[in-house]
């Protein structure tokens, strides 16, 4: 289940660009060493370009083996895996939108919820990498779904979400 949780968009920002800096500064370090290492272990004079080529892929798997392993649990990193979490819950959403609008028009109180959980989560994705033209497109909507579930007396705070519920919601399509 993934909740929303309150944070400073100025932090955020700052926090995100910190651990991009650092995880940026590992791949040079660890590009540069593994494409030399390739070049230097097969030494081919015919292409040398590819061998370093293949290097720095290989430095980069390693550096996501690494951040993954050993870096997503740490402090600095809270921030933008935070982020990550909440981009792929509604990409969950995304995906399955059609027929979730479909079931919001219909009036299913489930689908409301996914919805206005949605509409909460990308106010807050807009909010913190400060896409105000993103927020003025979804206003409209945001505010239409609020008011069809007051009508029908649902809660509007919908800060979780559970991808079950709604892959159970839409049991004819495919969610990933």
């Amino acid at each position: 289940m993934f909740q929303i949780q309150e944070i400073d968009p100025k932090v955020y920002r700052t926090n995100t660009r910190n651990a991009t800096l650092r995880i940026m500064g590992l791949f040079i370090v660890v590009g540069f060493v593994s494409s030399y290492g390739f070049y230097s272990l097969f030494d081919d004079p015919v292409n040398p370009l590819t061998l370093q080529i293949i290097g720095a892929m290989f430095g980069l798997i390693l550096v996501f083996w690494i951040t993954a392993k050993f870096f997503k649990d740490k402090p600095w990193m809270t921030e933008a895996m935070y982020g990550w979490k909440l981009k792929r819950s509604l990409m969950h959403i995304t995906n399955a939108m059609k027929p979730l609008q479909e079931k919001v028009e219909a009036g299913d109180a489930e689908a409301m919820k996914i919805m206005r959980f949605y509409h909460l989560g990308i106010t807050q994705m807009y909010t913190l990498e400060q896409n105000t033209s993103g927020l003025i497109d979804l206003k409209v909507e945001r505010d239409a779904l609020e008011a069809k579930m007051q009508q029908q007396g649902l809660d509007t705070d919908q800060t979780s979400f559970e991808l079950a519920k709604l892959k159970n919601l839409i049991a004819d399509k495919k969610v990933e």
